[in-house]
Formats: structure tokens, sequence, C-alpha cells
């Protein structure tokens, strides 16, 4: 253990001690809300007044989910002023996940998050777990720095890109010979397109949000949610030589949230397509109301990134994935 007490009493403790769910979430919950602020991951975090109110709502919501979870909190001066959530990964043998790593603003830069992280790495490593991951914000250069000082390798960043305007007139896309109705492409070629889209190694620890491979059951709360919502989804495929070459999807908003776009593209058309994808979607987005475009794409596939940046779009947010294994 890295930390010490230095006095038997409870309230002279000083360090790491196990985060403990009945009496430690709405304290954690503040720490999280003021640490992740800048980010905007709480409820109301964008409005000063009703914080307090967002950081309940968090609280309450794993109580009533009660989701207990194990971790580690920093104690100073009686109250916590650090935190790091372990999570076991259900669906993977001997796996955990470290996440919500956050130091008060005030106690930060004296190796409160590198000592929280060699408690939980002492432990698992104990336990004799064969793997750990987490995510860091691209942008957070110093967090990176510390998990590859501490043995982390960083597999890939995923990230969503956005385009605020949109000045294109719409036009249809039907008249595409090239595009394929969704109707027609084969489920197989779809399954063995995302296969390959990905790393193999990021393939065996990221799961991917799918706008592709729908089972009967997605696509009923797909139109369920496209009739509530006023939102229409739509998606294309394109074929080159007979093989299924890339898959674009486009989801239109006429009230609240930002319209959607996602493309997957066979590594061997890459740098061919990316461009016909996204004027595809962006023509049929034109035809909704104007508003925020949003893209998520990979480091994998910088192709398609630089075809979001020649059309405008700018890197708004992104989490890069790292993993230590023993």
């Amino acid at each position: 253990m890295v930390a010490h007490a230095t006095s038997p009493s409870r309230s002279a403790f000083r360090g790491a001690r196990p985060f403990d769910f009945r009496t430690d979430l709405y304290a954690v919950a503040r720490l999280l809300e003021e640490a992740f602020r800048p980010d905007h991951d709480f409820p109301f975090a964008r409005i000063p007044l009703l914080r307090e109110f967002g950081i309940l709502l968090w609280t309450l919501d794993h109580l009533l989910m009660f989701e207990p979870f194990e971790g580690w909190v920093w104690i100073e001066e009686g109250r916590i002023v650090g935190n790091l959530t372990l999570t076991f990964d259900a669906g993977r043998s001997n796996c955990y996940y470290i996440s919500n790593v956050a130091v008060a603003p005030a106690y930060r830069r004296q190796g409160i998050a590198r000592a929280l992280v060699q408690t939980a790495l002492e432990r698992l490593r104990a336990q004799r777990v064969e793997r750990v991951l987490l995510n860091v914000r691209p942008g957070n250069l110093g967090a990176q720095k510390l998990y590859e000082q501490l043995g982390f390798q960083s597999l890939e960043m995923r990230g969503e890109w956005t385009l605020t305007q949109l000045s294109l007139a719409p036009r249809g896309v039907e008249e595409r010979e090239e595009w394929t109705r969704w109707e027609e492409v084969n489920p197989r070629a779809v399954a063995d397109l995302l296969r390959v889209t990905t790393p193999a190694k990021t393939l065996l620890y990221r799961r991917r949000r799918n706008a592709f491979e729908l089972n009967w059951e997605d696509r009923i709360v797909e139109a369920f949610r496209d009739a509530c919502t006023l939102q229409r989804t739509r998606r294309w495929a394109i074929y080159h030589a007979g093989r299924l070459a890339a898959m674009t999807m486009a989801r239109g908003q006429r009230v609240f949230s930002p319209h959607r776009i996602a493309i997957e593209t066979h590594p061997d058309f890459r740098g061919q397509i990316e461009d016909d994808c996204l004027a595809t979607a962006l023509r049929y987005l034109a035809r909704f109301p104007s508003r925020e475009i949003r893209v998520e794409a990979s480091d994998s596939h910088p192709e398609l990134i630089a075809a979001l940046e020649r059309r405008g779009f700018e890197f708004l947010k992104g989490l890069t994935l790292m993993v230590l294994e023993w």
C-alpha cells in the first residue's frame, strides 16, 4: 500500500484508503464534478446555479441503480481530495478498468494521482490480474505520460469531430448508381467489414458502438426512436469490384440533438472513398434544420479524419485507450 496513516484517529488519516460506497459516494461525486467540470461530464455542469443539483442526480442514479464499485480515495485534512475507481470487466476474464482518476485542483502536482494508480496496480498485481485498461483524454499529456511511466501502452484514440454550420444545398442521393440500398447488403459482408476496420489488438479490448450491424430488436428500437423523436436514419453501402468497400449512416434531427454521421471503410479502399461517403451523408442532412453535426473517428483511420477536416470539421473530444499487461 502506498499510503499510510499518521495517527490511529480516522480524522487525522492522510493518504489512500479503500472507497466506501455507503459513506463516500456523495463526496466523490462532488470531487468528480469539480475535477471534470471543464469537460461538462456532469448534468448541469454548464449552469453554476444547478451544479449542486447535478451532483445530487449523479449520486441518486448510482444509489437507485445500486451500482457499488471498488476503488480508492485520497484523504487530506479529513476530506476526500482524490479518487480512483476500479471496475471488473465482466465481458473478459481477469481484466479490470481504471476510471475516474481525479484530484481536487488545489491538491494537484503533489503525486496523489500517481499514488492512487500505484495502489490500485499493487492490489491487482497481487490478485494476479492479467491486464488493466483505462481511457485518457488526448489533450491530457501529463496523465498520458504518468500512465506510460507506469507501463501502460496506447492502443487507439477514438474521438468526435464537429461541424457547426453546413452550407450545402440538398440533393437526392438515390440517383447515385454506385450506392447500394441498405436492404440489399449482405449481413455477413457487413460483419466482415467491421471486423477488419479495427486493429486486432484494439478489437480485444474496445467495445464499439456499432451503427451498422443491427439485429431485429435494434431495428425495432431504432424505428421507434425515429418516430418518437422526429429523427430519421439512413444507411448506404458502396461496392468496388464486387466487394463491400464502405458503409455510411446519417441520422438527421429535427429537434434537440446534433445530427450524426458514421462511416466505415475497408482498409483496402481507404483514402479513395471517404470524401464521397461524407458528401452523401451531408447532402442528406441538408434536408433537415441547420444543426451541429458530429462524426466519430479513430486515429487508426487517418484518411477519414483528413476528409472530415477538409470539410471543416474540428476535433471536439476523445479518449485514448491504454492497456497494461502482466
